[in-house]
This record gives structure tokens, C-alpha cells and sequence, in this order.
């Protein structure tokens, strides 16, 4: 699966809120992701690429599922999109001590606070989040849709490009930054 995503960071969280509430979106809620990146001998580090153990709760209900996810080399160098396999884990506990004993260390272990928003947006199926962490000042946004296909990837990054136009920010705004690497600078701070 290829996820086409826009991060940018914000420049004023209210509003964009407002501007998105006026797209109508089908579907609005409040996650906290419990992300945890695994890594060996930091072989993945140094090819790009990503490992994570991920506890979605959703604030509205109280729900937490676990989600095991490697993401790939980058397919856009611009935007660091990467191709994504995700699975459903039963148990974070045990699935953490799984990767222990193959000989996986955690490499960061943060907590990503996001207000999510669905909607249809020229045809697509597109996600929004607004995106806040603890050990972080600035707030972001994440646009994203999939596809199973490379070659509909720039024809959906067009999509979110003008979408990122509609929310009044542009592609100045975006941030190439991976949240990992300006957490762990913060937190060595």
C-alpha cells in the first residue's frame, strides 16, 4: 500500500480546525497513538526506512487496538512518502517482547495527540489530522489517502496539494522533519 501523505507544520491550529469543519467531513475524532520504533544494529535508520509497534485509543470510546507497521524506502523524496504494510496485533505486550528476542531495541517511544477528520475530497478518500506532542511547541497537520498502485500516486498527491491549499497553507509549510528525529532533540535537550 502506498500512503500518500502531506506533513506541514501549522501556523495557526484554530483556524485550520474551522476551515476544515467547512469541508464537512463524514467522520471526526480524538486518537492518541502510542508509537514505539524498533530497529537492529540501526540497519533500518540508515536504509529509511521504519519500524513501529502503534497503540491507537480512541478518546471518544475508550478503544485501543495495536498495530505492527514497517514502512519502506521513501517513493517521493520531496514529501518522504513511503510505501506502509500494517497488520492488527492482539497483544502490544507481547508483540513488543516478539521483537526482544529477534533482537529488535526501541529507538524512540513517543505519544502523538490527534484530533482525526474523514472526508471525500475530489473523489478521494482523504484523513486530516491535526497533530499536538508533548515534548513539542509546534502543531501539525497530516493529509493523507492510499493506493495500491505507484502510478495513481501523483495524481493523488496533486489532490492533496490543492486540499493544502484549500486549509490556507502551502507547500512552504510543509515539513520534511520526521517526528522522531525533533523529539528525540528535544528530549535531548
Amino acid at each position: 500500500m502506498y500512503e500518500v501523505e502531506l506533513t506541514a507544520r501549522l501556523k495557526n491550529y484554530d483556524q485550520t480546525r474551522e476551515i476544515i469543519q467547512k469541508l464537512n467531513p463524514i467522520s471526526q475524532f480524538q486518537l492518541d497513538y502510542d508509537d514505539r520504533y524498533f530497529d537492529k544494529n540501526n540497519k533500518l535508520t540508515a536504509e529509511d526506512q521504519e519500524f513501529r509497534l502503534r497503540t491507537k485509543t480512541n478518546l471518544d470510546s475508550g478503544e485501543s487496538k495495536h498495530y505492527l507497521t514497517f514502512k519502506d524506502k521513501p517513493f517521493d523524496k520531496v514529501t518522504r512518502s513511503k510505501p506502509e504494510y500494517e497488520t492488527i496485533v492482539l497483544d502490544h505486550h507481547n508483540s513488543e517482547q516478539i521483537l526482544f528476542h529477534l533482537g529488535y531495541t526501541k529507538t524512540a517511544h513517543y505519544t502523538k495527540h490527534c484530533e482525526v477528520f474523514n472526508l471525500n475530497y475530489e473523489g478521494a478518500a482523504v484523513e486530516i489530522a491535526l497533530v499536538q506532542f508533548d515534548e513539542l511547541q509546534d502543531s501539525f497537520i497530516e493529509i493523507e489517502t492510499t493506493t495500491a498502485k505507484h502510478a495513481e500516486t501523483d495524481a493523488l498527491f496533486e489532490k492533496l496539494y490543492r486540499l493544502l491549499a484549500d486549509l490556507e497553507l502551502s507547500k512552504d509549510d510543509l515539513t520534511e522533519d520526521f517526528y522522531i528525529e525533533m523529539i528525540k532533540e528535544a528530549q535531548s535537550v
